[in-house]
């Protein structure tokens, strides 16, 4: 029984001599080391040999937010780790045993909860003796690295963004020109062109690029370049495309140049806007000076025509018809209306209004259309018309007319090109529908290529074209359906390949009578009597004119000064049944005229006579009390009719 006491005794003595020794050793530490520990960046603490908290320094204790006199002596994973804390646990058992160091991510959790990614760096700390009495933990936060990584990781997604993004070429050269990285774009041009050079990739060529590259010139100024377009670049198809480069220097942080990052963007659809743009301004610009040449070449042939119609109606009023001069005066009669109809040919082609439907026969069109095809058209295409002049009249823009069968003709001359064929022109009446309507048919047949089955549907639609992209845009039968569906007509197209292609264009026929059936059915020259006005700033016109009126039987004052025209009407104005006047004159316009002489004399009809009617509307002419207007030269006949039929109306409705 003494002996177990004495047992007992000793072996309590024992533990309270290590318990001692290990709190004079944590004194030891506290005394020797705290201070080391304290300065230390990271957190660290201490474990004893049976897990309880020895100590921690400042930056551990800031760490975990607990005042150290309530970690004394107890098991601090409970507090730092309470999800992991028997793992913690095994591992510093580990360490105890085995010795040695250990390295492991983990969590930390602070007092207010937060927790933090961090790593554990664990080491056994021995007595100078050599024995074990603790554990020394490491804490390193990642939370400041994770955010390195977040912020890696971010730039790399925006970087990818602006890669995928960018609708145009992007790529990293480094300084000898060979490309680090590209974006999709520049693999569509070459399949392989990371470590090619600048010029390889884009120009297919291994010579360097001169000055006017953006890219070079910015290796050799250290600058932003933006380069000139540029058609170096070849697309998948082969042809060449407009670009806009951009090179821009690439520094590190010693301000040294690295790289050239290239940038371009593909330009070509708006190159080819703008020389679409170009062509419009210049086709306008074409137009008019069409329109001014119009105006003074009518003034000259009205002279040729007014004298030649006097002298032919006075040789036969007299009864002295030499039939030689009068097939010299039909001669020139016929040279004038062909240099008129040349004119208006002209002013077809320039004028820039988008509708101006007349209601007219076609066939005088279609004629004069295939008389310009003629001479631009191959002489390997036989060109055959089929032309019925008794088919009906139809209301449509002539100008749109032109449009519809030339885009027409071209795309048949296209299908036969180099071969011979033959282009059928056919103008023939289609006969009535179920609901009464009578209808004209336009066609267009080749002994072309033909058109595949399956393109047929498409074969209207914008943008869509059988052609090389280097013949066509794919908008010309997009126009010409259009344009016929605009004017309540319709298309069809019937293709064989190998065979042929015809278009047919179906147009309503007009039932409503016109001015030109009028004429065509009054006598022959409608005599009258009345006060004529006439204004002009050709004295030529106004001789002829005021001839051929008076030859009519009218008795006519003339001027070339519309302010003196005004001031003789203004001081008799019942004196004068009729204002006829010039549009464009230097002092006053026709149309200025015509509203001075309105507001002295309301119910004053007025005759308007142009030699370009380009930029005058229906809509002027009757804000002006204009009544008629006409387009210069008239014919005898013409002029007749014309004064008559307003004379007989007096100041009613414009014609």
């Amino acid at each position: 029984m003494a002996q177990d006491e004495e047992q007992c005794t000793s072996s309590e003595s024992g533990h309270q001599a290590k318990t001692m020794d290990s709190d004079t050793h944590a004194e030891r530490m506290q005394a020797n080391d705290r201070c080391i520990l304290d300065d230390l960046p990271v957190a660290v603490f201490c474990s004893d040999l049976a897990g309880r908290y020895m100590y921690g320094n400042k930056a551990f204790l800031q760490f975990i937010g607990i005042a150290p006199d309530l970690l004394q002596h107890k098991d601090l994973y409970q507090f730092l780790a309470p999800d992991s804390a028997e793992k913690y646990r095994e591992i510093d058992r580990n360490i105890l045993s085995q010795g040695g160091e250990i390295s492991f991510d983990g969590e930390a959790t602070t007092a207010h909860g937060t927790k933090f990614s961090v790593i554990y760096k664990k080491s056994l700390m021995r007595h100078l003796g050599g024995d074990a009495y603790g554990v020394m933990t490491t804490l390193v936060d990642l939370s400041v690295l994770q955010e390195i990584r977040n912020a890696l990781d971010e730039s790399e997604s925006q970087k990818q963004a602006i890669f995928a993004g960018f609708p145009g070429i992007l790529a990293l050269f480094d300084q000898k020109m060979n490309a680090i990285w590209v974006n999709d774009t520049v693999r569509t041009i070459c399949a392989d062109p990371v470590g090619k050079s600048c010029h390889q990739i884009f120009c297919r060529r291994n010579a360097s690029c001169d000055t006017g590259c953006a890219v070079f010139r910015s290796t050799l100024t250290g600058q932003v370049e933006v380069g000139v377009k540029s058609s170096c670049i070849l697309n998948e198809d082969g042809e060449e495309q407009m670009y806009e480069m951009t090179g821009a220097p690439v520094r590190n942080s010693r301000g040294e140049m690295t790289g050239i990052v290239a940038m371009a963007r593909d330009v070509s659809e708006r190159y080819k806007l703008e020389k679409q743009l170009r062509h419009t301004q210049k086709m306008e610009a074409i137009g008019t000076l069409a329109g001014g040449i119009a105006h003074d070449f009518n003034n000259v042939l009205t002279p040729i025509m007014g004298y030649s119609e006097i002298i032919r109606l006075k040789m036969r009023q007299e009864g002295s018809e030499d039939q030689a001069v009068l097939d010299y005066l039909d001669g020139i009669l016929k040279a004038a209306k062909r240099a008129k109809s040349l004119v208006e040919q002209i002013l077809t082609f320039s004028r820039s209004n988008e509708k101006k439907e007349l209601l007219q026969y076609i066939h005088p069109i279609i004629k004069e259309v295939m008389k310009l095809l003629r001479v631009t058209l191959p002489t390997t295409i036989h060109i055959r018309q089929e032309i019925d002049e008794n088919c009906g009249m139809v209301s449509v823009d002539p100008v749109q007319i032109h449009q519809i069968l030339i885009n027409l003709c071209t795309n048949s001359a296209h299908a036969m090109d180099g071969s011979r064929g033959t282009l059928t022109v056919k103008l023939v009446k289609a006969g009535r529908d179920e609901e009464g309507k009578d209808w004209l048919e336009l066609s267009v047949a080749d002994t072309g290529c033909g058109i595949e089955p399956e393109m047929l549907d498409r074969i209207f639609e914008p943008y869509f074209t059988t052609k090389e992209k280097s013949r066509g845009t794919g908008m010309g039968l997009a126009m010409v359906h259009g344009i016929i569906i605009r004017q309540g007509g319709r298309i069809t197209v019937e293709s064989q390949v190998g065979v042929g292609t015809t278009f047919r264009v179906f147009l309503p026929i007009s039932t409503e009578k016109t001015m030109l059936e009028q004429v065509v059915t009054a006598s022959e020259i409608a005599k009258g009597a009345g006060r004529i006005l006439l204004v002009d700033d050709e004295e030529q016109v106004v001789q002829v004119t005021g001839q051929m009126l008076g030859s009519l039987g009218y008795q006519v004052t003339g001027r070339t000064s519309a302010t003196e025209a005004f001031e003789l009407f203004a001081e008799s104005p019942q004196d004068y049944d009729l204002l006829i006047t010039d549009l464009t004159m230097p002092d006053l316009t026709g149309v200025e005229l015509s509203n001075r002489c309105k507001a002295v004399r309301p119910e004053l009809p007025v005759v308007l006579f142009t030699g370009y009617s380009e930029q005058f509307s229906k809509e002027v002419a009757q804000q002006a009390g204009v009544n008629e207007y006409c387009t210069k030269p008239l014919s005898l006949r013409e002029l007749a009719t014309v004064v008559r039929r307003v004379l007989e109306k007096g100041a009613g409705n414009l014609h």
